[in-house]
């Protein structure tokens, strides 16, 4: 991701701090954020043996909604 100039927010080895010019805030918020922010959101598959389709959903972790908040006031148009 890092190479098409979308580097993953926590990603220690290829990450950036911050985008330039972007509110303390959110510089904050994203050097703050200890992991890789992925999120699975909804993973399904076919069981091997049974065949059932089995679907779990989670909601984002609380981290992970407050690091939304942050991106979303900066997009946010002015």
């Amino acid at each position: 991701m890092t190479s098409l100039g979308h580097s993953l927010i926590g990603d220690q080895l290829y990450g950036r701090a911050t985008k330039r010019g972007a509110p303390e805030a959110v510089g904050a918020a994203v050097r703050n954020f200890n992991r890789q922010a992925l999120h699975a959101a909804t993973l399904g598959f076919k069981h091997p043996v049974t065949e059932e389709v089995l679907k779990f959903e989670a909601p984002h972790p609380k981290d992970f909604q407050l690091l939304i908040g942050e991106l979303e006031n900066y997009a946010r148009p002015k």
